[in-house]
């Protein structure tokens, strides 16, 4: 039988090595001039950069896939100190605090909350992540059993609060709701595991940084002969009798008994006859997870750690403005810096990159400004001089253009109660037979981890039909 896959994200590459290992002809079509999605690789002349995500996490969701795909792991490195903290007032040194893998500096309330968080851990790991949730399953005694025992009704933030008091923890534990699409003020405390799994588990790197994972699993896919074509844009998509025939880009057509769709799912979405598509109105009712401003920088050697989250002033204004679709203040602008060689020796040009979140839809002004304006205050939080060789600024009208991300959003739909579980867009297209879905807007959601286990989700149903 032969798969089409759009998008080479890690939800595409993972359904592609997983479909193709129980024999499909699998076939992918990529936009971009190679693969990755919004992981791939940037070259800015001797620079080379992660586009996309940087904390390897959740390493039993990455497991599970490597063991459905039949392919090992690959090489890791684990962080001793996980990530640095930074909080004070804009243009000031502030206070610092490093978190370390032995839990230091934490209150002795940490491991309360992470006997807690374990609990949750394993309650959504065994049985809510790795299947497709429907709303009949909520009638399941088990199920609602398992639910019961959840903080569903509860903000991250409120949640901390239970067990932290101090400002700096509570941030320290708030900020990662930002990786999954969020605030801690708006998302659920269900999705407080991840700091079990920062914490608990830890922070690995992997060999290569995450484009170099990209192209593990893109040679894999090679050997397993996939076929893939870039430079790609599906801009057509044809149906009969209630399935999909092709998919059409240009002058070319893919024909195929089963379609894997990583692309963005309101543009696929919008390209589907009206009645097979979600329409206008649903969309119009879903809350967008933030878009993010970036900037890849080329500079001099740093002492930098690997992973450093910066808060400035008001940091709940920060995340307001963003609920309120503008961009936020600089003196309350919070963001997150990542410098891979803290960790890989072997970059010998050092890449820095910097994200702002910002609301999706917003039209950044004068982006060179406020590059200026983090610069100075990452040197004041940091003693140190940065001094940029090469630099690319990254907007929300990048995500549209290169991935043709719905209003520029960097994540995808929100991690909102309503939007959790069944209340995400289906993995298995409800009236197109052989349509099916991976990646952020997708089960279970936002996140490395989460994305790959949408493709083992999606291709375990795909050999439950067809295999």
């Amino acid at each position: 039988m032969k798969a089409v896959v759009v998008g080479s994200g890690f939800g595409g590459l993972a359904a592609s090595l997983i479909l193709s290992k129980k024999g499909f002809e699998v076939t992918v079509l990529e936009k971009q001039d190679r693969p990755g999605g919004r992981s791939r690789e940037l070259t800015i002349g001797e620079y080379r950069f992660d586009m996309g995500p940087s904390w390897y996490l959740m390493k039993d969701a990455f497991n599970t896939f490597f063991n459905d795909a039949s392919i090992s792991p690959p090489e890791v490195v684990k962080l001793e100190k996980l990530y640095s903290l930074a909080t004070g007032k804009y243009g000031e040194k502030g206070e610092v605090y490093d978190v370390f893998s032995d839990l230091s500096p934490f209150s002795d309330q940490i491991h309360s909350y992470l006997s807690t968080l374990e609990e949750m851990y394993g309650i959504a790991m065994n049985k809510f992540i790795f299947k497709e949730m429907r709303l009949r399953d909520f009638l399941d005694a088990d199920v609602i059993r398992n639910f019961s025992r959840l903080p569903l009704f509860s903000n991250l933030n409120e949640f901390n609060r239970r067990f932290f008091h101090s400002d700096w923890e509570l941030k320290a534990l708030g900020f990662p709701a930002v990786f999954l699409g969020g605030s801690p003020f708006n998302i659920p405390a269900i999705y407080s595991i991840i700091n079990y799994s920062i914490l608990s588990e830890g922070v690995f790197y992997p060999k290569g940084g995450f484009s170099g994972l990209v192209n593990y699993l893109y040679q894999k896919c090679v050997e397993r002969k996939v076929s893939f074509h870039f430079n790609v844009n599906v801009d057509k998509i044809e149906t009969r009798d209630k399935r999909i025939t092709s998919v059409i880009s240009g002058e070319k057509r893919f024909e195929g008994d089963v379609f894997v769709f990583n692309a963005d799912y309101r543009f696929i979405d919008s390209l589907l006859p009206s009645q097979y598509s979600l329409g206008s109105l649903y969309w119009s009712k879903r809350k967008l997870a933030p878009s993010a401003l970036l900037f890849y920088l080329g500079v001099d050697d740093l002492e930098f750690p690997h992973h450093q989250v910066i808060v400035n002033g008001n940091w709940k204004e920060h995340f307001d403005s963003i609920e309120r679709g503008t961009a936020p203040a600089i003196e309350n602008t919070s963001y997150y810096v990542s410098y891979r060689a803290a960790t890989d020796k072997e970059i010998r040009a050092k890449d820095l990159v910097l994200l702002i979140p910002i609301a999706p839809g917003v039209n950044v002004e004068s982006p060179e400004l406020i590059l200026k304006g983090i610069l100075r205050d990452l040197k004041q939080k940091t003693s140190q001089e940065i001094t940029v060789k090469e630099a690319k600024i990254y907007t929300p009208m990048d995500f549209s253009r290169d991935y043709n991300a719905y209003n520029g959003t960097a994540f995808g739909i929100a991690h909102t109660l309503d939007q959790t579980g069944p209340f995400r867009p289906p993995n298995s297209h409800r009236k197109l037979k052989n349509a099916f879905f991976v990646g952020q807007y997708a089960q279970p959601g936002i996140g490395v981890p989460m994305v790959l286990t949408s493709a083992v989700i999606t291709s375990r149903e795909i050999m439950r039909r067809y295999g």
